[in-house]
């Protein structure tokens, strides 16, 4: 894996839920690997995403715990969330005609440098400014990494 990779809110989350054991698994696998080789970009939107889900939407843990969860993930947080971040991610909305909050992610990723931003939620392929969407979950997301 090279360069830096940007991880969606949702692989966050599925690191710890218990619904799904593969998807688990495979994010909590990904977490590790970019933590261990330090290739890992996160977003203050991302860790206040995460929290909110893991509490309030979700109810996968107590505030305590998510807050832990949260602290262990910030010094990862390096994408920043700032008005030249509000403007680019003006441009991807116009542009990739992708949700706001999602464009905002994707404005951080771009700004921070990285040319893979891993989610499920997106076009898998999708392309955006050198930037390359991929679905984790999908069978070719591993040569995706070597590219990365």
């Amino acid at each position: 894996m090279t360069g830096r990779l940007f991880v969606d809110t949702n692989i966050l989350i599925y690191a710890l839920d218990p619904a799904d054991p593969v998807k688990r698994r495979v994010s909590a696998d990904l977490l590790r690997q970019t933590i261990r080789s330090r290739s890992l970009t996160l977003s203050p939107q991302n860790l206040n995403e995460c929290y909110r889900v893991l509490t309030d939407r979700r109810h996968l843990m107590p505030a305590g715990d998510a807050r832990g969860y949260v602290r262990t993930l910030a010094p990862w947080a390096i994408a920043p969330l700032d008005a030249a971040t509000t403007e680019k991610a003006w441009e991807v909305q116009d542009t990739a005609k992708l949700s706001w909050w999602d464009s905002l992610l994707i404005a951080s990723a771009l700004r921070a440098g990285c040319r893979l931003f891993v989610s499920e939620d997106l076009h898998d392929g999708l392309q955006i400014e050198g930037l390359r969407i991929a679905n984790p979950f999908s069978a070719g997301f591993v040569a995706t990494l070597g590219r990365g």
